[in-house]
């Protein structure tokens, strides 16, 4: 079985998000704020909060310019 989404991210982690918009899609940075089973709460830049409940939409960030 593979790791949950809060094995893996913790509070306070950078990561990235995949998002769509009308131009594709893309990774976004974004902020783990909270645990909440079974997934994550995880504000943008633009400081919406998202709901993350699968793994293949969100991943650490591998860059560090443009953090939060």
């Amino acid at each position: 079985m593979p790791p949950r989404l809060a094995e893996i991210y913790k509070a306070g982690d950078i990561v990235e998000m995949l998002l769509s918009d009308e131009e594709g899609e893309s990774w976004r940075p974004a902020l783990v704020r909270d645990f909440q089973h079974p997934g994550l709460w995880v504000q943008t830049a633009d400081r919406r909060l998202w709901f993350v409940t699968n793994s293949r939409r969100i991943r650490m960030r591998t860059r560090e310019e443009g953090v939060l």
